[in-house]
């Protein structure tokens, strides 16, 4: 069920224009996050494009390998 109410929250926030969304019960920003296909850590946003307000495409950079790569939200986690 977290699953879900996680994909719920990275759609909105895709489709409001934002990266991070605040924790409610410690105020926390958590950030979006996928991972790498090649060595599977985790990757932070790298860059994003725009259709108005919402984000349309996000590229993620591996730390470890330089890998850019784009996924599909359903891929992405928050942390």
């Amino acid at each position: 069920m977290a699953q879900a109410s996680q994909m719920e929250q990275i759609k909105q926030m895709l489709s409001t224009g934002r990266l991070t969304m605040p924790d409610p019960a410690t105020g926390y920003h958590q950030a979006l996050y996928a991972r790498c296909p090649k060595d599977r850590h985790d990757s932070s946003v790298y860059r994003i494009e725009r259709s108005g307000e919402a984000i349309t495409r996000v590229v993620f950079r591996c730390p470890i390998c330089s890998e850019q790569f784009g996924t599909v939200p359903e891929k992405m986690f928050l942390r």
